[in-house]
């Protein structure tokens, strides 16, 4: 399992990169242009990221426009819905504008609010069957 962490804040990033590194690979980008690069390069290779955590407000490029780029780039690759990435949005902001703009603006498959802890991960990783 291939896991994407799209988060600049130090802590957040560090936090899910520990957590997931005992469920798969993990890689990191500090914000959404990084992401970009990166999920390219994978997809490129053949080493698409099964789900992508991403955070929404981020220097350079944020969540919303990476995670709605993301899915450009998959189907410009070719890539079939069955084989999407998993868009997991990582928010402070927990209002029904930003959770609409999250699935509608970006096609985002989920979302968890911040701050992080291990039972809300846990929780929300056996909600998309990762874990059992």
């Amino acid at each position: 399992m291939k896991f994407l962490v799209v988060e600049d804040d130090f802590v957040s990033r560090s936090f899910l990169q520990l957590f997931l590194e005992k469920i798969g690979e993990v890689d990191v980008a500090v914000n959404g242009a990084e992401a970009l690069d990166v999920f390219k390069s994978a997809l490129e290779k053949n080493e698409p990221y099964q789900y992508v955590f991403m955070d929404i407000m981020m220097p350079e490029k944020n969540g919303l426009d990476a995670a709605r780029e993301i899915r450009e780039i998959e189907r410009e690759s070719e890539v079939v819905p069955a084989k999407e990435s998993v868009i997991i949005m990582v928010t402070a902001l927990s209002d029904v504008k930003t959770v609409f703009e999250a699935f509608s603006k970006s096609e985002a498959t989920d979302y968890i609010v911040k701050p992080l802890t291990a039972e809300a991960l846990t929780a929300k990783l056996k909600e998309l069957g990762i874990l059992e």
